[in-house]
This record gives structure tokens, C-alpha cells and sequence, in this order.
């Protein structure tokens, strides 16, 4: 086969990727733009990438060079500040891509790569990841209830109502950024239906919007990592010589996480392990005095924590997707997670976990006690679950994600005919 072509028959493509995060920050917008590089330079493509601060120490990734932004931290997460006008340029003068990638686009760096795509006449994909507009409604409705907290009760039925309208409003505002920008792309990928249908009620329209989800290593993330020595070894430690099953969670120690309703958890027989970091650790090694905190944990770490555990936890019921849903399921864990946002479609409830009512402590104890009482249905759940990500791997996922580029690249054809 001509070597300018592919194994599916089609030239490789220039893909500029821009993304909302670092690439040296963990979380999972960086972390699918990494497995999408790694494909991509296994395939043969060409990329340039652009985010926020700081770069990799090299400044390439898989040997596509990194062009860093100017960033502020808020929440630990370096969210980027520069002006468009000098990125619009610097995409404006760089090598033509045929596609550019925008991944979960939400600042002003999101904004300039969705315009410089129109003024270059080159089809953008944007990426849906983040449900910023919850974000917003939760931290305005915190910013106002701090207030209300230093009021007499008595005299803090207004500041209530001005919490609720605060968030609403502040939810609001987000959401019809969020629609302009997807608007604004050639195609947009959603993780799940339930965040389809939330773009959608955020006024993005409905024909742009496309399904892509996202891979699971499953080299590294699987059951057999329960054999390895120190995967054992933190099992028989953390259960106490096997007397407590091992409850965890995995992700960032953050409000929007919500980790605290793990409290649930605080007198049962189990042993709490809580894997990653963030602005609200030193807060939660208070409410959750009997865990253990490991801290962040990456590769063959995270997944030997994974291997230790008995039962999957997951707490936010913010999130689009859930990535360590799909981590944990490869690991052969059954999962507890909320019934909204992402987990709706990841978790099929009484067959690869349970789901419960969001924000409600007695329910979530509930289904962590029914696991721990039975233990061959925990097995089963686990293998249930195991089986239903196989397949998921970050190789199949990001080449079903350039068969959405080419199919950007038509549609963006077929609008300027």
C-alpha cells in the first residue's frame, strides 16, 4: 500500500488539538487528549497542540509539539487566560491543519481555536467533557449560603432565595456559553446520551451532536492485578487480614466530587481507602478520620489500588462520563455510583453495580451495605462489568473518533459547496 496512506485506505491527516487543560495536570480532559496523541503518532498523523500551562519539560508529546498558554489556577486547575486574538493568529500562521480538535471548550483558548477554524474554512470537533454550568451553579450557591451562614437563622430566609436564584443564574449564563461554543463547531461529541441530552437542553442543536465515549487501558486496568505482590499485599493490609471488605474511591478530592458524602460510610465494618488529591483533603481527612488517603497514585500505583479493593465507590453526580467507572469495572470491581449524569449510562444497575438516589447518604449506605453482605454477588457484578468494557480499549476509541473527523471534514464541505 502506498505509504501515504493509512491501514483503513485514507491519508493521514494534520490535526491541531487544543485543549482547555494541561497536559502535565491529571484529570480526564488531559488524559484523553494524551491517548488521542498516542494514537495518532501511531497512525502516522501529523499534530501541533495548544494548552494552558505548563508544557510537558520537552515541550512535545509523543513527538507533536506542545504550544503552551498563559494560565490562572482556580481549584487547582490551571484554567487559561490569554487573549484570542494572538491565538487565532498563532493557528492563523502555523501549517493548515485538516481538522481541528477542540477539547472541552469553555475559555477564551477554546473560543479562538472554534474561530479561527471558521475564518480558516477547516472543520472543528469539539469535545464535551465538563458540566461546567453545574459547576457554576454549585460554587454561586456556596459563595451566597457563606454568607448566610454568619446570619441569625431567623433573618436568612432572603439570602436563601438569593442562593437558589444565584445559582440558577449562574448556571444559566454558563449553559449559553457552553451552546455557543459547540454551536459554533463543525461536529460536537458527547460521552454519554444523558450528556447529549443536556447539551441539548442547554440550546446546542441537536444535529450537531454526535456520541463518542471514552477508552479504558485494559492492559493495565484489569482483574488479574489482584495476583500481583504489592496489589496483595495493600489488600490484606487495607482489609485488616481480609475481616473488612475495602471500599474506594478514585478522583480528584474537589467540591464538585462531592467525597463527603462517603461520611455515609464512616461506622460500617469496611475499611475506606481514598485514592487522589486536591483542595479538599485536609477537609476530608477530618470528616473521614478512619480512611486511608493515599494520595495521587498514576500507573501501575493506581492500578494495583484498583486491585486491592472489594467495591467501586463513585461520589459525583456531576460528571459527564465517569472514566474511573470504566477503570474500575476493568479492574473486575462493581460499582456504586449515583443515578445521574454519566453513570446512568456506564452503571447497568443490579447487573454491573447499583446506582443511587444523588445526594442521598442513606441510600448510598444502603447499596454499600447490600455488596458487603454478599459477597458472589459482588463477584458477579464485577465480572458483569468487566465484560462490558471489553472492547473499550483508547486504540479502537480514538480511531472511531477520525472516522468522526472525516466525517467533519464532508459535512464541512458540503456546508461551504
Amino acid at each position: 500500500m502506498n505509504s501515504n496512506y493509512t491501514e483503513d485506505g485514507h491519508r493521514p491527516l494534520s490535526v491541531l488539538v487544543v485543549s482547555e487543560s494541561s497536559l502535565e495536570q491529571t484529570n480526564g480532559v488531559s488524559g484523553s487528549v494524551k491517548h488521542i496523541l498516542d494514537r495518532l503518532s501511531e497512525r502516522g498523523f501529523t499534530a501541533r497542540v495548544i494548552a494552558p500551562q505548563p508544557a510537558p519539560a520537552n515541550g512535545t508529546y509523543a513527538g507533536f509539539a506542545v504550544d503552551e498558554v498563559p494560565t490562572v489556577p482556580i481549584q487547582k486547575f490551571n484554567v487559561a487566560i490569554s487573549p484570542k486574538t494572538p491565538i487565532i493568529q498563532s493557528i492563523e500562521n502555523g501549517p493548515k491543519p485538516d481538522i481541528i480538535h477542540v477539547a472541552a471548550p469553555i475559555s477564551k483558548l477554546g473560543h479562538a481555536a472554534l474561530i479561527a477554524g471558521e475564518e480558516l474554512g477547516v472543520p472543528t470537533v469539539a469535545i464535551y467533557q465538563t458540566d461546567v454550568a453545574q459547576y457554576a451553579r454549585r460554587f454561586a450557591r456556596q459563595a451566597v449560603d457563606g454568607v448566610a451562614d454568619g446570619v441569625a437563622p431567623h433573618r436568612t430566609g432572603w439570602l436563601r432565595k438569593v442562593s437558589k436564584a444565584a445559582g440558577e443564574k449562574a448556571e444559566d449564563i454558563v449553559a449559553k456559553r457552553i451552546a455557543q461554543m459547540h454551536n459554533m463547531a463543525t461536529l460536537t461529541l458527547a460521552p454519554t446520551d444523558q450528556a447529549r441530552k443536556r447539551l441539548e437542553s442547554f440550546g446546542v442543536q441537536p444535529s450537531l451532536i454526535q456520541l463518542w465515549g471514552r477508552g479504558v487501558d485494559s492492559a493495565l486496568f484489569n482483574p488479574v492485578r489482584a495476583t500481583d505482590a504489592r496489589a496483595a499485599q495493600w489488600h490484606r493490609k487495607w482489609s485488616h487480614d481480609g475481616t473488612r471488605p475495602v471500599i474506594g474511591y478514585v478522583g480528584r478530592l474537589a467540591p464538585e466530587k462531592q467525597v463527603e458524602l462517603l461520611e455515609a460510610l464512616n461506622n460500617l465494618n469496611v475499611q475506606l481507602v481514598v485514592v487522589g488529591g486536591g483542595p479538599m483533603e485536609g477537609e476530608l481527612r477530618e470528616r473521614l478520620p478512619h480512611a486511608v488517603f493515599t494520595g495521587m497514585l498514576h500507573g501501575l500505583d493506581l492500578a494495583d489500588a484498583y486491585a486491592a479493593l472489594d467495591i467501586f465507590v463513585h461520589t459525583g453526580n456531576e460528571e459527564t462520563f465517569g472514566q474511573t467507572i470504566q477503570e474500575a469495572m476493568a479492574s473486575g470491581l462493581p460499582v456504586i455510583a449515583p443515578a445521574s449524569g454519566g453513570p446512568i449510562d456506564l452503571v447497568d444497575t443490579n447487573v454491573t453495580g447499583l446506582l443511587y438516589r444523588p445526594n442521598d447518604e442513606d441510600d448510598l449506605r444502603a447499596c454499600v451495605d447490600r455488596l458487603i453482605e454478599d459477597k458472589p454477588l459482588r463477584r458477579l457484578m464485577g465480572a458483569n462489568g468487566l465484560a462490558a468494557v471489553q472492547g473499550r480499549t483508547w486504540p479502537m476509541m480514538v480511531d472511531r473518533l477520525i472516522e468522526y473527523y472525516r466525517l467533519a471534514m464532508d459535512l464541512n464541505l458540503a456546508r461551504r459547496a
